[in-house]
């Protein structure tokens, strides 16, 4: 397994409504790095895609890893990312074309985990989304 793993989480209040994503980093078993943020309006899968993407920039800017592991709830977006699902939506196709560009700069590896194995991340973007919608 790679010392560094990213667990991702991307929601939206409504769909499309008030959004937000999460990202969790843990390297060596530490958790290093938390961060959730506002997205604006988005659909659940924008905001998924818009989680990796800046958990991607984020182990870019602060490591000299080449390998990362990301786990995700998202089984549409972490089996497009592998090549199993075509990306139709015109929304999620620049989000895709960015995290493939990010993607192809490291080795990294992304793996679907249900809801519970990603709490975390999950209750990141609930606490977010929840303080825009109300």
């Amino acid at each position: 397994m790679n010392d560094v793993i990213i667990r991702t989480d991307g929601g939206a209040f409504k769909n499309p409504g008030p959004a937000a994503s999460a990202f969790v980093v843990e390297k060596n078993k530490r958790t290093i790095c938390i961060h959730s943020e506002y997205i604006g309006v988005a659909t659940n899968n924008e905001a998924e895609y818009k989680a990796v993407i800046m958990a991607l920039k984020y182990v870019k800017e602060k490591f000299a890893t080449k390998e990362i592991s990301i786990f995700s709830d998202s089984q549409l977006v972490v089996k497009q990312l592998n090549g199993e699902y075509k990306v139709k939506a015109a929304g999620i196709i620049p989000l895709w074309s960015r995290t493939k560009g990010l993607m192809s700069e490291i080795n990294v590896s992304i793996n679907w985990v249900p809801r519970a194995e990603n709490k975390l991340a999950d209750s990141l973007v609930k606490m977010i989304r929840g303080k825009e919608s109300g």
